[in-house]
């Protein structure tokens, strides 16, 4: 990579702070990581880096809290629809400029955002799930594939079912990381994937194993309620950070 000593420590920190809240909550690793990189290599270059340190972590993530996939409830209006819309968001991404998919997808977040801090004990279940559920799934994996990022959406939903904190964990990686094999695999397609890009998303793997271990060793010390309450922060600051980056931050 032809960066700088000082761009490839920005980048280090960025995926070290990515890595530890990814390991910690289950969620924030491209969206915290990718600012980062795209300051020094561009928005497109750095969502398609990320897909490689982005798979091995939900992978990880996946098999550390695989004990609890036999208490996970199987959600399939939640990930179809975004199955569908996916490489959609990922052609768009190679073609346009990504600012409309960033502010629809901080609109969404902001509505489950005020929904959960007015209401905590809500609960997205019933007629209202069965019909907010799909749209936001379609809406999220569009996001996903147009921007890197949709763990705002995604996350406050599975949130919003009000799971055990390794039952949450879980659920992101095995969703995440399921999209990050889609959003590669229509990447090669398009060629969207270098030789170049590939080494330095394995390089990106180096901060990623030590910090993200690190998160994940610190949640098992935080109680459920302590979780809950981190998880809405992260959020929130996620949104922020969508928001700054949508008006041209």
């Amino acid at each position: 990579m032809s960066l700088d000593p000082y761009a490839l420590t920005i980048i280090c920190i960025g995926l070290a702070i990515g890595s530890f809240v990814k390991g910690l909550t289950g969620m924030g690793l491209p969206l915290i990581a990718v600012p980062f990189l795209a300051g020094f290599l561009g928005a497109e270059h750095s969502v398609v880096v990320m897909q490689i340190p982005g798979l091995v972590s939900n992978a990880w993530l996946v098999w550390s809290q695989r004990g609890a996939a036999r208490t996970a409830p199987p959600r399939y209006d939640l990930v179809v629809p975004a199955f569908l819309t996916l490489g959609f968001g990922v052609w768009f991404l190679n073609v346009a400029d990504d600012r409309v998919a960033i502010l629809l997808l901080a609109g969404c977040v902001a509505a489950f955002l005020l929904l959960l801090l007015a209401k905590p004990e809500f609960r997205l279940d019933g007629r209202l799930g069965r019909i907010l559920t799909p749209i936001a799934s379609a809406v999220g994996g569009f996001a996903q594939g147009a921007t890197g990022v949709s763990a705002p959406l995604f996350s406050t939903l599975i949130f919003s079912f009000r799971l055990p904190k390794e039952t949450f964990v879980f659920y992101n990686g095995l969703i995440f990381g399921i999209f990050n094999l889609i959003q590669i695999s229509v990447m090669v397609a398009l060629g969207m994937f270098t030789w170049e890009r590939t080494l330095e998303g394995c390089l990106a793997l180096i901060p990623l194993f030590l910090f993200q271990y690190i998160g994940m060793k610190t949640m098992g010390l935080v109680s459920p309620g302590a979780f809950n309450r981190i998880v809405i922060a992260v959020v929130a600051a996620m949104e922020i950070k969508l928001v700054w980056h949508a008006i041209g931050g």
